[in-house]
Order: structure tokens, then sequence, then C-alpha cells
């Protein structure tokens, strides 16, 4: 029947069906809040993020991409509390849902906060902070640079302290912007306009206000500068209470300005008070050893030995007259000793001894040279006999000789080994003859084995 004809069911593809459920959930959570703990957190490239967002019982994936992350103030970490904000979506390829996160704020903390600690931690894990990178700052420099805004109070407070301690000094101001979006950018080109002028020292001032405020001196790229600048550099940014990055990371740190000025510069009125106490004292030191110094010098010259000096040269006189004798004694046994050994040497070289030993050392050679001429003649008779056996020898062993009176010598046909004996061939083997004049091949018809007898005719 017409009207009892069962509907066709819609077939959806994979694709068709993930665009749908994809349009329901962000019609539907277009714009939400979750709050949870992040874990399995991935920065792709350092663009997109990708992490789960979990509570004690569940968890939902969640990205957030580039043109959203890059304005965070704070790191998304593993571990970490949030709060974000987005949209539920679906990831068609694979059919997950997910949110994606427009904005994201740390629970418990501010952004500010959170981001500053985080920073701190890691530029204080990298060495930014140790007193061995430290440099001292000069007590009287010659040029000192200022990195602030001239419109503010700050510099006129660091001037008048400067006037009051030492006013023959020298300033150089670089005008910076000390709070918005570029000023950390233009604290830092500041930093290096002031070292390529060649200040002596440098000093960062600025006057008190919230964290947002100070911000500019809380970026890393602020505190490479300082930590790379070649020129001592004092942090003045705020109040007492305030820190900033750039107070860590700076050679020196002052409370408020108005302390930078204090520190960057001695006091002269103190300096020349210290200069003529030091003075004072230097004098009072210098009478009081000169006193100690003639009390010892009149000690000393009212002793005999000053009043009466002969009576230590007596003393000596009688000592060296007393090795005087001494030496001479010594001198004439040595010279009597060294007579008697002269003159034993002079018996020895008499000449008429000398002349009979050289005539007996001539006839001892002589008879040496014809000892030798002998020996070698006999030995030289001696070779000569045995080179002719050995010459003779060879000749009666020579096999051309023996080719020469007749007799063959035969070889395998492929081997230089001579054939000694019948059994060390076998019949239709092939051989090689020698003779004198030539090489016959030859083969084996027949093996005869009989005994060689070798014996002389008699011709009688």
């Amino acid at each position: 029947m017409e009207g009892n004809k069962t509907l066709k069911p819609k077939i959806y593809t994979v694709r068709e069906l993930n665009l749908e459920i994809r349009k329901n959930l962000e019609s539907n959570y277009l714009d939400i809040w979750l709050e949870g703990e992040v874990s399995n957190f991935y920065f792709h490239d350092k663009k997109h993020m990708y992490f789960d967002l979990k509570d004690e019982n569940s968890k939902i994936r969640v990205v957030m991409f580039h043109n959203n992350n890059k304005n965070l103030l704070f790191n998304i970490e593993e571990g970490l509390h949030i709060l974000i904000n987005g949209y539920v979506s679906v990831y068609e390829k694979r059919g997950e849902y997910q949110i994606v996160a427009l904005d994201a704020r740390p629970v418990g903390k501010g952004s500010l906060i959170l981001a500053f600690e985080q920073l701190k931690e890691k530029l204080e894990k990298k060495g930014y902070f140790d007193c061995i990178h430290k440099k001292n700052v000069p007590i009287l420099p010659k040029e000192i640079g200022i990195a602030t805004s001239i419109g503010g109070a700050v510099i006129r407070d660091i001037i008048s302290v400067l006037e009051r301690r030492f006013k023959n000094f020298h300033l150089i101001i670089r005008d910076v912007n000390v709070q918005g979006i570029t000023s950390s950018d233009e604290i830092c080109e500041a930093i290096d306009d002031l070292c390529q002028y060649g200040v002596d020292v440098i000093i960062l001032a600025r006057g008190g206000g919230s964290l947002e405020d100070l911000w500019a001196f809380n970026t890393e790229k602020l505190a490479e500068k300082i930590f790379d600048c070649s020129v001592p550099l004092i942090s003045a940014v705020g109040h007492e209470t305030d820190y900033t990055i750039a107070d860590f990371v700076a050679d020196k740190r002052a409370a408020t300005p108005s302390v930078a000025g204090e520190i960057v510069i001695l006091n002269k009125t103190e300096a020349v008070e210290n200069l003529k106490e030091t003075s004072k004292k230097i004098k009072n030191l210098i009478k009081s050893k000169i006193s100690i110094l003639k009390k010892e010098f009149n000690f000393l010259t009212s002793r005999r030995i000053f009043i009466k000096p002969e009576t230590i040269l007596n003393k000596f006189n009688q000592t060296a007259g007393e090795l005087h004798i001494k030496s001479i004694e010594n001198m004439e046994r040595l010279i009597r000793t060294k007579g008697e050994i002269l003159s034993g040497y002079r018996k020895l070289i008499d000449e008429k001894n000398i002349f009979k030993r050289i005539y007996i050392y001539k006839m001892a050679i002589k008879n040496m040279d014809i000892r030798i001429i002998s020996d070698i003649k006999n030995y030289l008779t001696l070779k000569k006999s045995r080179l002719k056996f050995i010459l003779e020898n060879l000749k009666e062993k020579n096999p051309v000789a023996i080719l020469e009176r007749g007799f063959a010598i035969i070889y395998k046909e492929k081997e230089d080994k001579n054939i000694k004996s019948i059994d060390e061939v076998k019949v239709n083997q092939n051989v090689r003859i020698m003779l004198r004049n030539g090489i016959l091949n030859a083969r084996i018809l027949k093996k005869i084995y009989k005994k060689l007898e070798i014996g002389f005719k008699n011709e009688n």
C-alpha cells in the first residue's frame, strides 16, 4: 500500500556527520570558561599549543593557536592550574571534540605575577643573578649615564642628590618611555647608546607604580641586555619594596632613584673630611714611629760597643793572628808533601830510562809486524788451497760437464725435477730428455726393472 511504505533512512558519510556535530557543538558552546590542570602539554614549533585540561575525574583536549597564545603574559606549563575561555569544536580527521582556547588565565595568581616568577626562575637557572657576573661600580665616575623619562620627577631627584654630594659631575641623560608597549625596547636602545657614548656607569631609573606600570623592567629582552652590558649598571626602579627582574640582573640595585644618586658617586664633603682625618692619623703614626726609633737609637748608641769599638776589634785581631799562623804552617806542610811527590816523578822520567823504554817498545813492535805478516801469508795460502779444491769439485759435479761426457738428464714433462728412479714414471707418460745440445720429448713405452752394474773391462 502506498501509505504504508517504509521511509528510507538518511545515510551520512563520516565527514558529514562530523561536520554536523561540529556545527551543533560550536553553536551550543560558543563562549565557555573551563577550569582545570594542564597535562600532556606540547608546544609545536613554539607556535600552536596542544594540551589536556583535567580534573579529578575527567579530561578534555585543548588547542590554542599561535594568534591567541602569542599575547599571553605567562607561560602555560605542565601541572599549571588555569582558566581558559573558548568554544567547543570537532577535529574532523579524527572525529575528536576539543576546546579551541582563545584566552587563558592562571588560577590563584595574576598573569603578571606568574609571568614574573616564571622569568625569574628561568634567568636564575641560567646564572644571570650570580655575584660572579656583577661588575664594581666606580666611586668617582667621569661620566654618568641615566636612562629615564626627562618629564618625570625622578631625574630632578637624582640631580639634586648628585649636586649635594659632588657638584662638578658630568651627566648624560637618555630620554626614554618607562611605561607602555614600546618602553622595554626603548630602554634596551638607550643602554646601547650610553655604552657607545662611553659613560663609566649607567642608571636605569623610574618612579614607583603597580606591577603593570613597572612591567617594562620585567622583560627577558631587557634582562639579557643588562647581563651583556659592558658598563656597570645600577637599577633604580620603583620604591624600596618594588622588585623587578632588572634589579636582580643589574650590577647594583638602588632602593629608589635618589639612593642611586648616592651610590653612583661619593660625597665630596665626606670624602675630603675622611682624607683630612686619614692624613691626621698618618701624621700621628709617623710621629709615634719616629719617637720609638729615636729611643731605640739612643739605647744602641749608649752601649759599650759604640763607645769603645776597639774591644771588638781586639777580639777579632787575636783570632785573625791565630788563623794566620795556622795558615802558614799548613802551607809549609803542603809544599813539603808536593816536593816529595815531584821528586818521585823526576826519577820516573829519567832520560836514560826513557830511551831504554823506547828501544824496547820498538823491538816489540818490529817482532809483532813480522809475526802478523807471516800469519797473513799462511792464512792466504790456506784459503787459496781451499778455493782450488772447491773449484775442481764444482767442475766435476757440474751437470753440464756430465752432459758433455754423453750422459742425459730425464725430467717429467711439466716439472723441472729430474727423474732418479723408474718408479717415478708410468707407462705412456711424457718426459723430457736433456742432452748437451738440446732436449728430446719422449714417451715411456715400457718399464724394465734391472739392477745397474758398473764395472771396468780388463784390457789384459
